[in-house]
């Protein structure tokens, strides 16, 4: 947190990240340098300064410093809200996903953080993502079949019973 001697404004730093719809690595070339110019046109609009801003292929790193009055939830959601809003309209790929970002997001507050700890710590607090397809079906068996089963247990030896004598004897 930064204090200003002139008319005591504070400024807090915010760190956000968060993630293209189902993981996805759509977040290149193109589409990176016009989702900077629009989080970059958003905070001239609103009242946040940019610090530092990364855009990997499947995440979004967003630093930014903002009055306390500002609430970090108005922030991101602005953010989110128009830059899915310009992107999807200006890239017909973007509309093959049913939103551009998640819901989820990250955001802690601090001067000092590193980047790739506050990525770090947003990967681990995602869920574990379902593997894609139909799920395998379960198969349940009759009575019969179970009483099948248990018979072939019984008949097999067991270890006990079934030991060698060591070579010699």
């Amino acid at each position: 947190m930064e204090q200003h001697n002139n008319s005591s404004a504070w400024h807090i730093t915010y760190h956000f990240v968060w993630r293209p719809m189902r993981a996805k690595a759509c977040l290149t070339e193109e589409i990176a340098r016009r989702l900077k110019a629009l989080i970059e046109e958003k905070a001239h609009e609103q009242a946040f300064h940019t610090v530092t801003l990364v855009i990997l292929p499947d995440r979004v790193y967003l630093a930014a410093e903002a009055p306390p009055t500002v609430a970090p939830h108005s922030i991101i959601c602005q953010v989110k809200a128009y830059t899915s809003r310009v992107l999807r309209d200006e890239f017909p790929e973007l509309t093959r996903i049913p939103s551009l970002w998640t819901r989820a997001y990250l955001v802690m507050a601090g001067d000092q953080l590193d980047p790739d700890e506050v990525i770090r710590r947003f990967e681990a607090s995602e869920p574990e993502r379902r593997p894609r397809g139909r799920p395998r079906k379960v198969r349940f068996c009759s009575t019969q079949e179970m009483q099948d089963l248990q018979d072939a247990v019984d008949r097999q030896p067991d270890e006990a019973e079934t030991e060698t004598p060591p070579p010699g004897e």
